[in-house]
C-alpha cells in the first residue's frame, strides 16, 4: 500500500474534520459557482463543492496524487466539472477567477504548512475580489505546559547515552518545535488566543506575539504548548485542541524551554514569539515570573535547531564561483536535449552516450533522465 494513500485514508477517516468542511462548503458555495480547491488530494472538498452547487472546480494537487483525484472524479461522474490542475499552486494558473477557495494546508499551530504564502498567492492570481475562503480565519493558541514525558526526550541528549557526549545534539533538540499529542491535563492555565489571522487580508509579515499567561494551578512548566482554532465558515469551527471532545485528528506542537521551572497558582508566564512559518523560524522567550522565587528567562529558536553542515553554507557564498558536479553535468545534458525534437529514447541514449563513467547501463540513465524530465519537461 501507498503511504500516500494511507495518509489520505487516515484524512478521510477523520469523521470530524471531513464533517466540519462539509458543513462549510455547505455553507459557503452556491449554485454556479465557482471553487478552486488548494492542495486537493483525493479531490474529497471539490465533490463536496459540486454536491453543493459548485458550475466548476479546479482541484490543483502537485504530485502523482492529481491524476488519482481525475480517477476518483471520474468514478464519482464528475469529470464535467472538476479539472484537476497537476503542479505547485505558485507555478499553475486557472481559465477563469472563482468564487470560493478550499484548503486544508493547516499545520500543527494552524500555520506552518504553507495556508498563508497559499492564500496571499491564490488572491493576487484565482479569485474574483469578493470572493470566500475556507477557511477564513485561523485563531493561534498558546498555553504553558507540563509535559515531563516530552521534556524528557529533548533533555535526553544531556544523558551521555552509552557513555558518550551528546551535548551539541541537545542545544539543536531543545530549540525544535515539536508535533505531538499533548495530554489534555497539561496547561497549567487557560489557553489563550495569542494571534488572530484573517486570510481575506494577511500578508507574509512577521507575525509577534507578545502576551502575558496566568498560571491557575501549582506545576512544573516545561514550556509552551500551541495549537489553532480555525473558523471553516460563519457558523463552522475546526480545532485540533486536546481539550475539545469534537477535535479533529491532528497533533498539537510544544516549544520546550531548556529548564523545568516549578509555578504555582498566579505565577505568571511571559511569552514573547516571532514568527516566520514559511520560512520555518520560530522565536519564542519565555519568561516565568515567581513571587516566591527568581524570575526565569529562555530564549530559543528553530534557527538554533536547523541541522546544518558549515561546508552547506559555504556553497552559498555570495563571491564562491560553483562548478558543475558530473552528475549536474548530466542533468545539464538532459536539459539540454528535451529540444521538442528529440524523442525520450533519443534523449536516454544521448545521455548514457556522454556519460558511461556515470551510468552502468543504458536502463541506469533513462531512470536519470526520467527523474529530471518528470520536473522539468512539458508536453505543451
Amino acid at each position: 500500500m501507498s503511504w500516500v494513500i494511507d495518509t489520505h485514508r487516515r484524512y478521510l477517516r477523520d469523521a470530524t474534520r471531513v464533517g466540519a468542511f462539509e458543513r462549510a462548503i455547505r455553507e459557503v458555495v452556491r449554485p454556479g459557482d465557482v471553487v478552486v480547491d488548494l492542495a486537493s488530494g483525493t479531490g474529497i472538498f471539490g465533490m463536496m463543492a459540486c454536491r453543493a452547487g459548485a458550475r466548476r472546480v479546479y482541484a490543483i494537487e502537485i504530485g502523482p496524487l492529481a491524476h488519482l483525484a481525475r480517477e476518483i472524479a471520474a468514478a464519482n461522474g464528475l469529470s464535467d466539472r472538476i479539472t484537476v490542475i497537476r503542479g505547485a499552486a505558485a507555478h499553475v494558473s486557472t481559465p477563469e477567477p472563482a468564487d470560493v477557495i478550499v484548503c486544508d494546508q493547516l499545520g500543527w499551530l494552524g500555520i506552518e504548512a504553507g495556508l498563508r504564502a497559499l492564500f496571499v498567492d491564490a488572491r493576487r492570481r484565482f479569485l474574483k475580489p469578493d470572493a470566500r475562503l475556507i477557511p477564513a480565519r485561523l485563531d493561534l493558541i498558546l498555553v504553558p505546559v507540563e509535559v515531563p514525558i516530552l521534556f524528557r526526550r529533548v533533555q535526553f541528549w544531556g544523558a551521555s547515552p552509552a557513555g558518550f557526549d551528546f551535548a551539541p545534539a541537545r542545544r539543536i533538540a531543545g530549540n525544535s518545535g515539536y508535533p505531538v499529542r499533548l495530554p489534555a491535563a497539561c496547561p497549567l492555565g487557560t489557553p489563550h488566543v495569542a494571534h488572530s489571522i484573517d486570510l481575506a487580508t494577511a500578508g507574509l509579515d512577521l507575525i509577534r506575539i507578545d502576551t502575558r499567561l496566568t498560571c491557575s494551578r501549582d506545576g512544573v512548566v516545561h514550556g509552551i504548548g500551541g495549537w489553532f482554532d480555525a473558523q471553516l465558515s460563519p457558523s463552522v469551527h475546526m480545532t485540533n485542541s486536546p481539550l475539545a471532545a469534537d477535535r479533529i485528528n491532528r497533533r498539537q506542537v510544544y516549544f520546550p524551554i531548556q529548564e523545568a521551572v516549578p509555578v504555582h497558582a498566579g505565577d505568571v508566564v511571559g511569552l514573547a514569539m516571532r514568527l516566520l512559518p514559511e520560512e520555518g523560524q520560530i522565536i519564542w522567550e519565555v519568561t516565568v515570573a515567581r513571587a516566591w522565587a527568581d524570575t526565569r528567562t529562555f530564549r530559543q529558536s528553530t534557527f538554533e535547531g536547523m541541522l546544518i553542515d558549515p561546508a552547506d553554507l559555504r556553497m552559498t557564498d555570495p563571491d564562491r564561483r560553483p562548478s558543475l558536479t558530473p552528475r549536474g553535468v548530466a542533468r545539464l545534458s538532459v536539459l539540454t536535449l528535451c529540444d521538442g525534437r528529440r524523442t525520450l529514447r533519443d534523449i536516454e541514449a544521448g545521455v548514457y552516450a556522454r556519460h558511461q563513467d556515470l551510468f552502468r547501463s543504458p536502463a541506469e540513465a533513462a531512470e536519470f533522465v526520467a527523474e529530471v524530465v518528470t520536473r522539468y519537461s512539458t508536453d505543451e
